[in-house]
């Protein structure tokens, strides 16, 4: 029993394995993970018992459409930073995908901080366009030069921002 696999050091990844001794030959096996997790994980909206629920078989391959499925709800209520009166707004995140984890989805779900990044691409857009136009990066000189274009392309813009 001293090459048990208790005595062995396992990869990054979980590795179980099982000493078979039958007769006088010793053999080693590996056993395939497998986790069993059982919780309410329907947002309080599945009205069975746990114990009456079908198992749901999650791989690699079908964990989008197992999420997507569910559609778990996140519903928060976080302080309002974007204001200056400090209040708190409430913020209700849903997910399809592990996309929708990263950053730039949840934001997404916050009309706030979708406007936001609505203008922070627009922006890089725009920084994209001085690069490659010419034509337009001489007009923008231009008009930034011009104190009275200037402030009417101020004006312009308001005008356009406060229409949505």
């Amino acid at each position: 029993m001293a090459d048990s696999f208790q005595n062995e050091v396992p990869k990054a990844r979980i590795n179980l394995k099982l000493d078979l001794h039958t007769g006088g030959a010793s053999k080693k096996m590996e056993l395939p993970l497998k986790l069993l997790v059982a919780g309410d994980f329907s947002n309080g909206q599945e009205s069975a018992q746990i114990s009456e629920r079908e198992k749901v078989n999650i791989t690699k391959n079908n964990f989008d459409s197992v999420l997507s499925e569910y559609s778990p709800k996140l519903n928060l209520t976080v302080k309002n930073t974007l204001s200056d009166d400090g209040g708190e707004e409430n913020v209700q995140l849903t997910f399809q995908s592990m996309k929708d984890f990263t950053p730039e989805q949840v934001a997404a779900q916050i009309p706030q901080l979708k406007a936001m990044l609505a203008m922070r691409n627009l922006l890089r857009d725009l920084k994209a366009n001085l690069l490659d136009n010419q034509t337009f990066r001489k007009e923008l000189e231009k008009i930034l030069l011009d104190q009275s274009l200037s402030a009417e392309l101020r004006n312009e813009l308001s005008a356009l921002a406060s229409r949505k």
